[in-house]
């Protein structure tokens, strides 16, 4: 996707310097200080009578889904805007009802609507929602390709880039294992785009080590995910490295005491970090993480979605990181993982 907000700011900053070039620097015009006249909105002003609806797909147990839900309602506290969230009660894979929620919210026709492409049979709903002139922003789960992106009408992205998140995963991975290894790769959201999208930046980078892998379709159910581990590993000995794509992959810390598999004697990689995953890390069982700053998720498109209503701004783009989180990172963001804003 061609960013076009990057390139209008990059060009704006070429802008800048050739001002400056001709004498229009700080001496001709502050660009620091506004006019003496201007009236600054105060904080609590930006959103102040600004409807906001957020379409999760997370289900209510879902920690994730809680931390991004956090981040939410403190933008929404911070700007004064009025607010409303909608999480699936029957869980994560239930597409009828993330797609009712997202009827509900088109209906009551929103300043802003912040949505997740977690199923391309959601886009329909999405692509409503902007002819009706509704802003959309996507958060999480971006358009799987440009052309579906254009169709939701979204004027921006807030989230991680799933396929290079993979790519990076593995990569980072790879130095604890040999080429030419035998890989497992559990996947926790079978047919979700953001499952198959970091699943292939994984397998990209196997390839070019020479791995070979099998994919266990599995769940967000922690004892599924560490029964399917167990029984693979079994079944498997000379399997090198797992690599899971959502943070389920920490029950390794109780899974391979049991079958007698040492710390670190099969790295293991996961995304983000829950309690779960940074207790596996400090105690060797995963050697690093992926993290994507979920707070950030909930706070920012609000902070965004005001300015666009009440401000007349465009949407901009933010990756929200393919941040690398091994043990020694581990360690110093710990504090914060416990009180629930990094995750």
């Amino acid at each position: 996707m061609v960013d076009k907000t990057r390139r209008n700011f990059i060009a704006g900053l070429a802008g800048l310097g050739a001002a400056a070039a001709v004498g229009w620097g700080l001496a001709g015009y502050s660009l620091t200080r506004p006019p003496s006249s201007a009236k600054l909105p105060s904080i609590a002003q930006i959103g102040k009578g600004v409807k906001i609806i957020f379409n999760g797909h997370w289900g209510p147990t879902n920690v994730f889904g809680n931390v991004v839900e956090r981040g939410f309602d403190n933008g929404c506290e911070l700007v004064n805007a009025d607010c409303i969230m909608y999480r699936p009660q029957n869980g994560s894979s239930d597409v009828a009802e993330i797609i009712s929620n997202l009827q509900t919210a088109i209906n009551q026709h929103p300043d802003v609507l912040i949505a997740t492409d977690i199923y391309t049979s959601v886009q329909p709903y999405l692509h409503q929602a902007s002819q009706e002139g509704i802003p959309v922003i996507l958060v999480n789960v971006d358009a799987p390709t440009q052309q579906d992106f254009e169709y939701t009408g979204a004027i921006s992205y807030i989230g991680q880039n799933l396929v290079k998140a993979g790519d990076t995963q593995t990569q980072a991975l790879s130095k604890y294992f040999p080429s030419n290894s035998h890989v497992v790769i559990i996947n926790e959201g079978p047919g979700e785009v953001w499952a198959e999208q970091r699943i292939q930046g994984e397998t990209e980078v196997l390839k070019e080590y020479g791995c070979t892998w099998d994919i266990i379709e599995s769940s967000f159910t922690l004892s599924q995910v560490e029964s399917q581990i167990t029984a693979y590993l079994e079944a498997n000995p000379d399997t090198k490295a797992v690599i899971s794509n959502g943070y389920g992959g920490a029950v390794v810390m109780d899974a391979f005491p049991k079958l007698g598999i040492k710390p670190g004697q099969i790295p293991v990689a996961v995304f983000d970090i829950t309690p779960q995953v940074l207790q596996a890390i400090l105690d060797g069982y995963v050697q690093l993480t992926i993290d994507q700053q979920p707070y950030l998720q909930g706070f920012l498109p609000v902070i965004q979605g005001a300015f666009v209503v009440k401000y007349d701004f465009t949407g901009w783009n933010v990756n929200a990181g393919n941040y690398v989180l091994t043990k020694e990172i581990a360690q110093k963001v710990e504090p914060l993982v416990n009180e629930g804003i990094f995750y």
